[in-house]
């Protein structure tokens, strides 16, 4: 949501107005079909009124597009590039993976352009010393660096609570070792997506009281097996487990929404909420992607189209949608644009400014 933009050059706008805030929200593996504004909502178990309200207030992509993993699309939205640029092309395990050092991130140039960077969620592009979110570019980070598959490690056979490599919840500051907070495990599975939005709201709390503008990353990690709600949420519907996830991700959501309203900044906050990839396959957690074929890991339309919305009052039109493409790296030089950050010059950078598409002015 960025107030008197103008949209003539990065530095530009960047000089002639105050900088915005920048809140991304990013689901982990939610189909196309879920929410409500998408054909899903009440259909699927339970109805989604926060976030069908804030795709009211902004623009809904139906062709917004991803990759068919984690690791690739994470890697495309932090760095702007293709992921078989930055060698990031699919998840691994037990193995050297993630961004190199010599990777310039999303928040690298935000924190290059005066923002304070806080990261609260899962990572899934890089485990080792180097390759933390807080090696690069933010400046606080609270959750998982992998995915939420480890959860589940500790209750399966032949389990070794000493190994070296046990999945933690973790967190730092910019250039710290990460601390282990806690193991993470089936039942912190079920905590966590509200530990995020709890920590995330403390971030831009304090960003506010100091007047600095901010780039908040929440990637939360429902729906990604195993879809397990939080305790509070658990029967909530009476439709399941799923639904009662759809409800909890739809809550989470609200929260933020509430807090940017609470801290009286919505009309100089972009607000953004996407899923990386189509929706989970493995029964009892599969999802839906509506009407598209497939899901993640495929190359089918199920898979690659997700969900995005985004709000900026008074510029995105409000209760506007399109069906024209836009890829995830596109979102890097696009925010660039309202940030006041330029592109490395040094390397190709695959995304397209869409910033006049978001706009309404082409």
């Amino acid at each position: 949501i960025l107030v008197s933009l103008c949209v003539t050059g990065s530095a530009k706008a960047a000089e002639d107005s105050e900088k915005p805030n920048v809140v991304v929200m990013m689901v982990d593996n939610l189909g196309w079909g879920e929410l409500g504004v998408y054909g899903g909502g009440e259909l699927r178990g339970a109805a989604t009124p926060r976030l069908d309200e804030l795709a009211s207030q902004g623009m809904l992509l139906q062709n917004f597009n991803v990759e068919p993993q984690c690791t690739p699309t994470r890697s495309a939205f932090m760095t702007g590039r293709r992921p078989i640029r930055s060698g990031t092309t699919r998840v691994v395990w037990g193995m050297l993976y993630g961004l190199t050092n010599w990777e310039v991130t999303m928040a690298e140039l935000f924190s290059g352009a005066g923002y304070s960077t806080g990261m609260f969620g899962k990572w899934h592009i890089g485990d080792t010393p180097g390759r933390f979110p807080t090696d690069q570019g933010f400046d606080e980070w609270y959750g998982v660096a992998n995915t939420t598959d480890e959860s589940e490690y500790s209750s399966q056979f032949q389990f070794d609570p000493d190994a070296s490599r046990n999945p933690f919840i973790q967190k730092a500051k910019r250039g710290e070792t990460p601390d282990n907070v806690k193991p993470y495990n089936v039942a912190s599975r079920r905590e966590i997506d509200t530990e995020l939005t709890v920590h995330a709201i403390d971030f831009m709390q304090r960003q506010v009281n100091k007047s600095q503008p901010f780039f908040a990353f929440i990637p939360y990690t429902q729906p990604h097996l195993p879809t397990l709600p939080h305790p509070d949420f658990e029967g909530k519907t009476g439709n399941g487990h799923y639904a009662d996830v759809l409800a909890e991700i739809d809550h989470q959501a609200g929260r933020i929404l509430d807090a940017i309203d609470d801290l009286e900044i919505r009309d100089n906050t972009i607000v953004i909420w996407l899923s990386d990839n189509g929706p989970e396959y493995f029964y009892p957690w599969h999802g839906t992607a509506g009407p598209w074929r497939g899901a993640y890991f495929t190359a089918w339309e199920g898979s690659l189209r997700a969900p995005f919305l985004i709000r900026w009052p008074d510029h995105v039109p409000a209760g506007s949608v399109s069906n024209e493409i836009i890829h995830v790296v596109d979102l890097l030089p696009t925010l660039g644009r309202v940030a006041g950050f330029k592109m490395p010059q040094d390397r190709i950078v695959d995304g397209v400014d869409q910033l006049d598409f978001f706009l309404g002015k082409q």
